[in-house]
């Protein structure tokens, strides 16, 4: 697997907004198909054009930046419920499992019960996991191990006979890779943290043979103005990538990115959903 990994180094100060326009938002913040709107979070539905026939009612969940921590305990439990519920064949988390370094002690409870209820978990760094720079890959894969996750650190899982996905690391304080070469025949999946690194690795390496991109952080830029939408989002690109579903001219791939499950820095969002992603494949 190493030998077939190129190592590509993204300078976090230089943008590629001409790269980013190519991504055009197919289905905004409004246009969500919201099939569950109780609980601390809505539930959103995707439906995705299966490319082999394995693939067909396949179901994933996603979600991303739980950021957990003692006193949102209802957060990660309304989460379970939904995956017991669900009873997925693949549960993805796009990073930002918690905040700082001493909740990762809670999060034991919270990645088993999860590992119940779908045959395969994955999850990728986000910014949260890659700014504890005393904390190695290592430790985070072992963790991971231990509560029966693949934790995907520029590096690829099969999921039975109908999928793929390659967990990329994140570009903030990591170094983001991609593969040469592909499986055929399988549904492809890019899971990454940010919209942003996406756009940072379709430009040397096109993401045209995924079928789809699936990220978080930007948390729906938290607060959203009526008939205008985010005020801003922690992205190079400003309001162009904060949420929904995204698309280059001609070609099939579907970028996702989802308003995630907490809030970040600041503990409000107004007019702004918290949101775990239902995939459907048909």
């Amino acid at each position: 697997m190493r030998n077939k990994i190129l190592k590509l180094y993204f300078p976090a100060l230089i943008p590629r907004y001409r790269q980013a326009k190519k991504w055009r938002c197919l289905a905004g913040y409004n246009a969500a198909s919201i099939i569950s709107d109780g609980g601390p979070f809505q539930m959103v539905r995707h439906s995705v054009k299966a490319h082999t026939p394995s693939a067909r009612n396949r179901r994933i969940l996603f979600f991303s930046d739980l950021h957990y921590a003692p006193g949102n305990e209802y957060l990660s439990d309304a989460l379970c419920s939904i995956a017991q519920e669900l009873k997925a064949d693949l549960i993805l988390c796009g990073g930002d499992l918690c905040s700082d370094a001493v909740n990762i002690k809670y999060l034991p409870p919270l990645l088993d019960r999860l590992s119940r209820y779908a045959p395969l978990c994955a999850a990728v760094p986000g910014n949260w996991e890659r700014g504890k720079e005393w904390l190695s890959q290592e430790f985070w894969k072992e963790f991971f191990q231990k509560y029966n996750w693949h934790y995907l650190c520029n590096e690829s899982l099969e999921i039975g006979d109908w999928g793929w996905v390659y967990g990329c690391d994140d570009i903030s304080k990591g170094f983001p890779a991609v593969l040469q070469e592909l499986p055929e025949d399988r549904e492809k999946l890019f899971l990454v943290h940010r919209p942003d690194t996406a756009i940072s690795v379709d430009r040397e390496f096109p993401l045209d043979d995924f079928t789809l991109v699936l990220c978080g952080h930007t948390h729906g830029g938290q607060i959203r103005i009526p008939l205008w939408g985010a005020i801003t989002a922690p992205s190079f690109y400003g309001r162009h990538l904060t949420c929904g579903v995204y698309g280059k001219d001609n070609i099939s791939t579907r970028m996702i990115v989802s308003t995630g499950v907490n809030h970040a820095s600041f503990p409000w969002r107004i007019n702004c959903r918290r949101e775990v992603l239902l995939i459907e494949f048909n």
